[in-house]
Order: C-alpha cells, then sequence, then structure tokens
C-alpha cells in the first residue's frame, strides 16, 4: 500500500494555521511498518492499515476555529477488500462521558465502545464530554450514506485513548475506484452541545446533505391516532378529535396505520396497494378535516409490500428479503420500477386527496437487512442499496414539492441522520408510549444535531386514570420539542383536558425559545436531568430529577418547570437580581406569588409537581 502526504489544504470556509501551529502541530510524518503508516497531527496520531490493492493520499486543514479536518482519497489499483479503516490516537484526559445519537448507548467510557450508522440509521458522530459538560473530544465523519462503525477505548498500558472508524464500501466505490472521506477532529474547550453543532453546520454545508427547507407548519402541535386507536378507528371519530384538537390549539391530525385496511391483524401484511379500504371516501374526509381547520397528513411503510398487496407478485423478484413477522417483504429500492412505483403512489395521493403531509414509516428497514443484500439483475441502475435509497428519498420529496412546496414530511428516530435531513423536514422521536424519560431522552438526542429541522416528540399517552400531575409529565419531558398528542380527547378526566389546554398555550406562546433558542442538554450519561433554552433576555429551564446543585438565574425573565413527581426546585440569583414568582399547577391555576431577592445563597422555590413557576 502505497501512501501519499499532501500540504495541508486551502478550503473555503477553513483557516491556514498560523506559523507557530504548523511547527507545533502540523508536522506530518510517514512511517512505514509493513502492516501499517502513520500520519502525524499534532496530538493525533493516525493510522491507515495496510491493505493490498489500495493507494491513500492523505491530507489535513483547519476548518474555522480551529476544528482538524483529516482527508483520506482511496484509490483502488487492484481487487480490495469492501472496508476501509482509518486508526488514531491521542492522550486520554478529562472525558468523562460519550454521546452517540444512540440513546440505547451506555454513556461513560468502557471497553469495546462502538456506534454504528448508515444513510437511514443514526449519525456517524461521537462526542466525549467531561463532567462539567465541556467537550473533550468530538469526531464525525462526511460519509453519512455507507455502513460505518466509529469505536473509541483506552489503552491500558498507557491512557491513550484509542478511536477507529470503519466504512464498508458499496459495488459503486468499487467500480468507480476511488473514494474519499474527511474526519472531522474537534477538541476545543466548548459545551459539547456546541461542539455537535459545528458538526450539524458541517453536514448541513455539504451539497449531498443540504437540508430541505422547513414550513412553518412543520413546528406546530399534531394529534396522531396512532396510540389513541390503533388500526380501530373510523371518519366520524376522527373528525371529533379533529374538532376537540383544534380548540386546544393543535393543527393538523396524523392519521396513522388503519387507513389501508379493515383487518385488525396487526403487522403490514395488508401495506404496499395503498388503498383506502377504512377510510373509502378519502378525498371527502380530508375535506372535512379541512372544515375543522386542521390539516391531514397520512401514514405509509415506505419499504413494506404484504403479503396481501394485491401488487405483491409484481415485484416478486424486486424484494430485498422477507419478513414472515411483518407478513411482509421489503421492496428493492435499487430498481427504477420500484422506487416509480411508490413515488406515483404518494404523488396521486397528494393530487388527488389535497393532502397537507405523509408520515414515512419504517425507512430503517431498506438498510438494516439481514447479510448481503440481494444481487441486482440487468433492470437496476444502482447496485448500492444505500444509492438505491438516496435516489427513492430524493424522488418523493422532489415530487412532492413539486406538487406542494409546503408539504410535510415526518421520519422517525433513527432515521435522523444528515442525510436523512435533506429528504424530510419533521423529526419524530421513536416509539416510547407513556415512557415520558425516554420520550425526553430522544428528543433531546435528535435536537441536538437537527438544526432548524422540525423536531417532534414521539406521541404522547397516559393512563386515563393516572392524577393530572402524573398525567403532565409525558408533556413536560418533551416541552423542548414540538408536542404530538395521542389520547382520546372525550376520554380524558376534565383534569387532564385542563393539563392539556393549559400546557399547549404555554408552549404555543413560548415556542419559539422552547424550540428556536440556545439549547442546553445536561448531563447526558444521567439522562438529561436538567433542560434550558434562552433567547432574548428569557431562560425556560425544564428540572427533571432532584437536584444536587441550584439553577443559575441571571435573565430577566425565567420560567423554571418542574417535570418530576416531588416539590420544589433549587435556585441561585446572582446578586443583583430580585424577581416575583407566580406559582401555577399543572392545569393553570395559580397557587401563589413569592418574592425572591438576590444574594441569599442557594434557595429552595416551592412550585408543585408539574407545576410551573413565572419570574418577572
Amino acid at each position: 500500500m502505497k501512501i501519499t502526504i499532501s500540504k495541508p489544504e486551502s478550503k473555503k470556509g477553513a483557516e491556514t494555521a498560523p506559523v507557530f501551529k504548523l511547527l507545533l502541530f502540523v508536522f506530518c510524518f510517514v512511517c512505514i511498518q509493513g502492516k501499517a503508516q502513520e500520519y502525524q497531527v499534532g496530538a493525533f496520531t493516525f493510522t491507515v492499515p495496510k491493505q493490498e490493492g489500495l493507494n491513500v493520499n492523505i491530507s489535513h486543514a483547519y476548518a474555522k476555529a480551529g476544528v482538524l479536518l483529516l482527508t483520506c482519497r482511496f484509490t483502488a489499483t487492484g481487487t480490495f477488500k469492501n472496508e476501509i479503516n482509518i486508526q488514531w490516537s491521542s492522550p486520554l484526559r478529562d472525558i468523562t462521558g460519550l454521546w452517540t445519537t444512540n440513546g440505547n448507548e451506555a454513556r461513560f467510557m468502557h471497553a469495546g465502545f462502538k456506534t454504528q450508522a448508515n444513510l437511514a440509521s443514526q449519525a456517524p458522530v461521537l462526542a466525549m464530554y467531561n463532567d462539567a459538560g465541556r467537550n473533550r473530544l468530538t469526531v464525525a465523519l462526511s460519509d453519512a450514506f455507507h455502513k460505518t462503525v466509529l469505536s473509541a477505548g483506552v489503552n491500558e498500558d498507557n491512557s491513550v485513548l484509542n478511536c477507529s472508524a470503519a466504512i464498508e464500501l458499496t459495488g459503486e466505490e468499487r467500480n468507480s475506484r476511488s473514494y474519499q472521506v474527511t474526519v472531522m477532529l474537534n477538541d476545543r474547550d466548548e459545551r459539547y452541545e456546541g461542539a455537535l453543532g459545528r458538526v450539524a453546520a458541517w453536514w448541513s454545508a455539504m451539497p449531498e446533505y443540504h437540508p430541505a427547507v422547513i414550513p412553518t407548519a412543520a413546528k406546530q402541535p399534531l394529534y396522531s391516532t396512532w396510540y389513541s386507536y390503533h388500526q380501530n378507528f373510523n371518519e366520524a371519530l376522527l373528525l371529533k378529535e379533529c374538532i376537540e384538537a383544534r380548540k386546544l390549539g393543535y393543527t393538523g391530525i396524523i392519521v396513522d396505520d388503519g387507513w389501508q385496511t379493515v383487518s385488525h391483524a396487526g403487522g403490514y401484511g395488508f401495506t404496499g396497494d395503498w388503498k383506502p379500504e377504512r377510510l373509502v371516501h378519502m378525498a371527502d374526509f380530508v375535506k372535512k378535516v379541512h372544515a375543522t381547520g386542521m390539516k391531514c397528513l397520512l401514514w405509509y411503510s415506505v419499504p413494506f409490500m404484504g403479503y396481501h398487496a394485491e401488487a405483491y407478485e409484481r415485484f416478486e423478484n424486486k424484494f430485498l428479503y422477507k419478513s414472515d413477522r411483518q407478513s411482509a417483504a421489503v421492496l428493492d429500492p435499487r430498481y427504477p420500477e420500484v422506487r416509480k412505483f411508490i413515488v406515483d403512489r404518494y404523488v396521486s395521493a397528494l393530487r388527488t386527496w389535497k393532502l397537507d403531509g405523509f408520515k414515512l414509516d419504517f425507512i430503517d428497514s431498506f438498510t438494516n437487512q439481514p447479510g448481503e443484500p440481494p444481487s441486482v439483475s440487468k433492470d437496476a441502475d444502482y447496485q448500492s442499496v444505500y444509492a438505491g435509497l438516496d435516489a427513492l428519498m430524493s424522488e418523493i420529496k422532489n415530487a412532492l414539492t413539486s406538487v406542494k412546496p409546503d408539504i410535510l414530511i415526518e421520519f422517525r428516530q433513527s432515521y435522523t441522520g444528515p442525510a436523512m435531513r435533506k429528504y424530510g423536514n419533521m423529526f419524530r422521536a421513536g416509539d416510547c408510549a407513556a415512557a415520558a424519560l425516554t420520550n425526553r431522552i430522544r428528543i433531546t438526542d435528535i435536537r441536538l444535531l437537527a438544526g432548524a429541522t422540525a423536531v417532534h416528540s414521539d406521541m404522547l399517552t397516559w393512563n386515563y386514570n393516572d392524577t393530572p400531575d402524573v398525567a403532565a409529565l409525558q408533556f413536560l419531558n418533551v416541552i423542548f420539542s414540538v408536542p404530538q398528542l395521542s389520547v382520546r380527547l372525550g376520554d380524558i378526566p376534565t383534569s387532564h383536558l385542563n393539563m392539556i389546554r393549559f400546557y399547549t398555550r404555554y408552549w404555543l406562546k413560548n415556542k419559539d425559545v422552547l424550540i428556536k433558542g440556545r439549547f442546553r442538554a445536561y448531563g447526558p450519561e444521567m439522562n438529561y436531568p436538567v433542560l434550558s433554552s434562552e433567547k432574548g433576555g428569557k431562560l425556560i429551564a425544564g428540572i427533571y430529577s432532584d437536584q444536587s446543585q441550584p439553577l443559575l438565574l441571571n435573565k430577566p425573565f425565567v420560567d423554571i418547570i418542574n417535570g418530576k413527581t416531588t416539590g420544589g426546585v433549587l435556585i441561585k440569583l446572582m446578586a443583583a437580581r430580585s424577581y416575583s414568582a407566580a406559582i401555577f399547577n399543572c392545569e393553570g391555576k395559580k397557587i401563589r406569588v413569592s418574592k425572591l431577592k438576590g444574594g441569599s445563597g442557594i434557595q429552595r422555590l416551592s412550585i408543585p409537581p408539574s407545576g410551573i413557576a413565572y419570574l418577572r
């Protein structure tokens, strides 16, 4: 394997490091060791394992603010394996937690840490931070299309941090004989949220990930039928929910699985044809929804062709795999006939039924198939599933926006990476019915990389026999995202309805601060016990567990949400500050007004469970 060292590149938006930085940090060398080659930049030692049939050219540059960009260009000289590896090491200093887009991963340093991503699942980024939430090293890959694995671990002999990136290439790259990837490494001393924001901005500036336009309606609260009805609904029930939800401030209804079939068997055996068997007169139904003041979105499982679908036999030889558990096969997007079939169904529905949006589900099923995808016939125009999926999603987005530029397109976690931002405008937390903590973790994970893309909660539901303050926890845990509601509004107690009304109105009044302000998510390794957002002179903070440290108050306007079942929060005012604190319970009833003075040390502000305090 031959390795070539290039001079640091001069890029648009990049700064050339000063002379002292070049002398100290940019001394580069090649070390031919038989099995690997090394490239040194400052404290980082990069290693590319030897692989027959490949040449690699390595170069680096410093982006604005001193973030290192290491670029590897691989050129084929013969047959080579379909995976490339880049390894690096640096001193392990002051790292407490590891953050990835996968909230199911343990967020502390441990042996064998790995995070996997591809076009339709997660994102290739890893942030390492200390116990104060300060960034110590954030790593991201420019390639968010292919299957990638980022790893991090500790060398026990010398306490050095060893990391690697493995990238699985596909037929397209092997045929083109070249491949390029850039690794971003940010070891700046800044909040970890800021470091992740830099990654999101870096991806957004790439033409292949340029985000879609975000319509105003994408950041409005919605009603969903999924948890409240599943597949058991009719037109009259849904129209009644629309009327009641609109009164509360909700602006649209997502009609989930069930509209396309009268079966209650579960599974996806009746997907694929997308004919409205339950809501037979769909155009008329949508017109009635619009008459209530609500928009109408429909659910589609993009990859599935149900075993009972009329079109199943037509695509018998164009499936990636079959799932008996789902009673459906997964269509192969590498075939133009498959992509046209899917796109045509959506465009026809949009034109004929006058829809406002689509909930496009199970996109990750395209890329999570067991084993290797089947070989394609001459009818396919792509070899790579990722390339075929990119073509499919691009064609869907372009076709729908050509008919309705402000069309709403929702995706569900975990297909919320940088590539997905160019196809859709709404990212929703993965399903977690009645799990307030999980919902909070998931909306926060999405927000940290979503940029301006609308971040929605998973649908809110709870036990109707719970007290209103317990039910309110579902809402308060996702208040820094766009809420989606999924309870039967005519069946819940009046106290629950009061709670929804109060906090929905609060959200609508303060949404610019809640979802557009500077967002802080403290303690990822502790499931984000404190969230806050500030904009202008206003701070809104959510406290979700009993505190070990007080909330520091230095803004003229502060709202404190007690998102837990215990009363009271700890605060500390700056010496020059004083406030009048109005305390409300979860139904919007004012309980008291308290006077707070600065210079009094740590104070306990008595806010009831699921209550809120307005400090002015």
